[in-house]
């Protein structure tokens, strides 16, 4: 009887003692880039985030060029799928075909398959957001058609809290999405 009141408190005690971490979730930032393609639809494959990025706690770069969590901040979502759909938004925005990811919900197969692979994507000690990296398009209709191309994507981060954080990955993966998107 004793041991279970201890037990209970311990648990009660513990409980109490952690406190729920912020949640990061990624503004949608607008496109005002509308333009054609020579492609009717895309699907996003995969996207890949170097293991520090995918992570669910948020890290930012020290300024003695470390990486390091910042303090009770998680992702709201798994960084490669907040980041993928946010793609998939802005580019059935900008190109006004459809867009999902994988797998390919409808049925006729899509025209373009799009990759991204990450080689950075993190808040410097600069006070800048970079992502890097470089995505691929695999079409079916000849290799002329195939790409591959770099990123570099810099954005100044606005602040200090929660909120500006959030939007400068935003602005981040918007300036992506039009970057595929004039190659599409």
């Amino acid at each position: 009887m004793n041991l279970a009141r201890i037990t209970i408190a311990l648990v009660v005690c513990l409980a109490g003692c952690g406190g729920d971490a912020a949640r990061l979730s990624v503004s949608p930032a607008v496109s005002e880039m509308q333009t054609r393609v020579s492609v009717r639809s895309v699907a996003v494959a995969d996207i890949s985030l170097p293991e520090y990025a995918s992570a669910s706690e948020v890290v930012r770069e020290t300024e003695g060029g470390l990486i390091e969590v910042v303090p009770d901040l998680i992702w709201a979502d798994v960084p490669e799928d907040a980041m993928a759909n946010a793609v998939v938004r802005h580019l059935s925005q900008i190109t006004s075909v459809p867009v999902a990811r994988t797998p390919w919900p409808l049925s006729s197969y899509p025209d373009a398959e799009l990759t991204i692979r990450a080689e950075r994507m993190l808040l410097g000690a600069n006070g800048q957001l970079h992502l890097s990296g470089q995505f691929a398009i695999r079409r079916d209709d000849g290799a002329w058609a195939e790409r591959i191309r770099s990123f570099d994507i810099a954005v100044p981060v606005r602040g200090e809290d929660l909120p500006a954080l959030a939007d400068a990955h935003g602005e981040a993966w918007r300036a992506l999405s039009e970057q595929i998107a004039g190659q599409l």
